[in-house]
């Protein structure tokens, strides 16, 4: 898989984790701003991802149409438009950005099967959900140094949201593990060699074992009603998280595996 391929996926993963969590925090009063600057950082990835496809694509390339629909909603789900038509712009968004990231994977990774590519889009899919959740709660955390007296409950969903997302992308990398166990033995370096075990190993400790301690210290720490502590330990969370993003991508192009 070209890394351009890899790159447009990136980028493309990590606007539909921003547009997912972005769905968990509808109510909050957090001000115009608030969406537009997530909105803004969820479309900027996608139209990198489009702007690099669109020169070596034709326009019969799925990928195209759907970052293009994800784009289209923008003015929806990043103004000061609430409400239905709000819902109506994130829908869009997401179905646009998460077909986009499935098609990519799927023709990235051609040849395997109905199965093994269910596997890798929801890998693909989950990864970004880890990204965008984990970066929103963080920002949003940063909010309450504006609007002090913010309900606590619309970081706790977040952090919950969090949780949920890296539990799902762990179990689909020992799913992916174990389905494509014959791929990844038969590889050059083998996976469970000691090279390739250093890889994965610190795909799941950084990307996902360390996030998941700072969840519940984050948590922990909401219980207390200290906003800024919470914060703080998101914001490591976030940088661990996007090393753990990337490590997972360079294995995707090693292994031609989603892991």
């Amino acid at each position: 898989m070209a890394w351009s391929a890899l790159a447009q996926q990136f980028c493309l993963e990590l606007g539909f984790g921003v547009l997912l969590a972005l769905a968990f925090v509808p109510g909050a009063p957090v001000g115009s701003f608030f969406y537009r600057l997530m909105g803004t950082t969820a479309a900027l990835p996608i139209a990198l991802a489009l702007v690099t496809r669109a020169s070596a694509s034709s326009l019969a390339d799925p990928v195209l149409w759907s970052t293009g629909l994800a784009l289209a909603a923008y003015p929806l789900y990043s103004g000061p438009i609430r409400g239905r038509w709000w819902v109506l712009g994130l829908a869009l968004g997401l179905l646009g950005s998460g077909l986009a990231t499935v098609w990519i994977v799927a023709q990235g990774l051609d040849g395997l099967g109905w199965l093994g590519g269910a596997v890798a889009g929801a890998s693909a899919l989950a990864t970004g959900a880890v990204a965008g959740s984990v970066g929103l709660a963080m920002v949003l955390g940063h909010w309450y140094l504006t609007v002090p007296k913010m309900e606590l409950r619309h970081l706790r969903r977040l952090n919950r949201l969090t949780v949920a997302t890296l539990l799902s992308s762990a179990l689909l990398c020992a799913i992916s593990c174990l389905v494509f166990a014959q791929v990844l033995r038969a590889s050059r370096p083998p996976l469970f060699a000691p090279m390739g075990l250093f890889y994965l190993g610190t795909r799941i400790a950084v990307g996902l074992a360390l996030p998941l301690v700072f969840a519940a210290m984050a948590a922990s720490s909401l219980r207390f009603g200290n906003t800024r502590s919470a914060t703080g330990i998101l914001y490591a969370s976030t940088v661990l998280v996007l090393i753990g993003t990337a490590v997972s991508i360079f294995l995707q192009d090693s292994y031609r595996v989603p892991l």
